[in-house]
């Protein structure tokens, strides 16, 4: 996926690791029923932060099943400032041993702004029901970030 967005890679970035923001982003503006950072910490050309988080999914029923009604995720990402990549692997409260989520955010200059792309990658390895859990995560997926991209947008240029 890539979006482009107002400002440079750095505000972005600033804008993304921002604890007040975040909650913003992901409480007010996505929905979610909880997302809170639990570490964020900057040593070494590196900023790792670890957030919990539990978000509204329109989920098959089969697969909200799976899940459970009191499904969390958690996120540890890191963050390398000079290459601009924030990688992150993403473990599921359930079925953690049959789901895997990683992925990477890097963000490329451009003559007025700058480009986001993620890379995003996701296994299901759930008999009966895991392609139909990686399409149901893809696509909720894809719509996150072009509502992420959006809001950043509407608050670089206000």
């Amino acid at each position: 996926m890539s979006h482009d967005l107002h400002g440079e890679p750095a505000a972005f970035f600033g804008w993304f690791f921002d604890r007040s923001r975040a909650e913003d982003l992901y409480q007010g503006h996505l929905g979610y029923v909880d997302y809170s950072t639990i570490s964020l910490a900057d040593a070494d050309g590196q900023l790792t932060r670890t957030t919990t988080f539990a978000k509204p999914m329109s989920l098959p029923g089969p697969v909200a099943k799976l899940l459970g009604s009191g499904f969390r995720q958690t996120e540890d990402g890191q963050f390398n400032k000079s290459t601009r990549v924030y990688q992150w692997k993403v473990t599921p409260s359930t079925i953690a041993d049959k789901l895997r989520e990683e992925g990477t955010l890097r963000a490329e200059e451009r003559g007025d702004g700058c480009r986001i792309i993620v890379d995003y990658e996701l296994e299901a390895k759930v008999f009966g029901v895991g392609g139909l859990l990686e399409s149901t995560i893809e696509k909720n997926l894809r719509e996150e970030w072009d509502q992420i991209a959006g809001f950043y947008n509407r608050q670089a240029a206000a």
